[in-house]
């Protein structure tokens, strides 16, 4: 028999966490047409290219011969050649400065969606290496409790304090022991990736597997499970396939691959057929059910009492955003009944 996630039949409401997972190609959807200021948003096969880097990678392949196909294939060879330092610590400053760059359009994008669309109890797991996500973070803060955020190979715009085991923005001192942070590690496209050895990374590690173990419903957002990264793909489906909740639990893949490439890639990590491919993020359950995702998966599912959708359509102001998302976590605070006798699922 499946195990039931908690679910309080007096409140429609679910405690089981959502977790996210996002790569690149969120990012990518967020700025289809740059960012705020028009900067390239680069995919991590070529990352040399918006960030001048083409050149040092064929002076090396001059010497060389080809060192791959991609940025991770030619980063990870010179890793393992072992012999050009100097040139891996240029191209790790030049990644560093192009990410820390990057700015979130002034509109409404998904990572804002996904901040305010989310609670406290809800997770959100980035690949990334861009700031997108504290960016979303402070302009949606102040109406509602958000969702915590983690940074699986770093962030450009993150700081750890490493005694206190805290992170915080850049340029912070730790609210704990008050010294001055150290910017976040960021973990390179090597082949043989390493989510163990640096304290930080290991600790947003060791969150995901939290999540995932607990997780009701999880949503992949731009994040391909490649075949390269063995470690990672490992964590995610060893975790996800020990969930007690898994036989009721529901997977999205946001994606705008072939949808058999998708399956293909994911097929570990679904229980049988509950999974939904999407190519937009207006498609998702966190758009179409607002702060409410998890629990109206669960009136559907488990209660057989599906309602009605409420999503921030046509919204693109981030403070109509706020406006939007204030009622709903004043009923959250108010600890009062999801769709009352008031607002039946529904109902005719």
């Amino acid at each position: 028999m499946p195990t039931i996630p908690r679910f309080d039949i007096h409140k429609n409401q679910i405690q089981n966490p959502h977790v996210v997972i996002l790569g690149a190609g969120a990012s990518i959807a967020a700025c289809p047409n740059g960012d705020k200021n028009g900067m390239k948003l680069p995919s991590l096969q070529d990352i040399q290219d918006a960030t001048g880097l083409e050149q040092l990678f064929q002076r090396i392949e001059a010497e060389e011969g080809s060192l791959g196909d991609g940025f991770e294939a030619r980063y990870s060879r010179l890793v393992q050649l072992g012999t050009y330092p100097a040139e891996i610590e240029k191209i790790n400053s030049a990644v560093r400065d192009y990410f820390s760059k990057l700015q979130l359009p002034d509109r409404v994008t998904p990572y804002d969606l996904m901040i305010l669309g989310l609670r406290e109890k809800d997770s959100i797991f980035t690949f990334n290496w861009d700031p997108f996500l504290l960016q979303a973070l402070q302009r949606c803060s102040g109406v509602a409790k958000l969702p915590s955020l983690h940074f699986l190979h770093g962030c450009v715009d993150v700081s750890f304090c490493a005694a206190c085991r805290v992170k915080s923005n850049s340029g912070m001192n730790c609210q704990k022991c008050g010294e001055a942070m150290e910017s976040s590690p960021l973990l390179y496209p090597v082949t043989d990736k390493d989510y163990d050895s640096d304290p930080v990374i290991r600790d947003e590690w060791d969150m995901l597997r939290h999540a995932l173990n607990d997780a009701y419903f999880v949503t992949v957002f731009g994040y391909s499970a490649p075949v390269t990264d063995v470690a990672a793909r490992k964590i995610l489906i060893d975790t996800f396939t020990n969930n007690k909740f898994r036989e009721l639990a529901e997977v999205e893949i946001i994606d705008i691959r072939e949808q058999e490439d998708i399956e293909t890639a994911w097929s570990g990590f679904f229980y049988s057929y509950h999974y939904s491919i999407f190519d937009s993020f207006e498609n998702s359950q966190i758009f179409r059910h607002f702060r409410r995702s998890c629990d109206a998966f669960a009136m559907a599912t488990l209660q057989c009492q599906p309602v009605h959708e409420n999503s921030p359509a046509d919204i693109s102001n981030i403070e109509d955003l706020k406006a939007f998302a204030t009622p709903l976590y004043e009923e959250e605070r108010s600890n009062s009944k999801f769709w009352d006798e008031t607002n039946q699922p529904l109902d005719s």
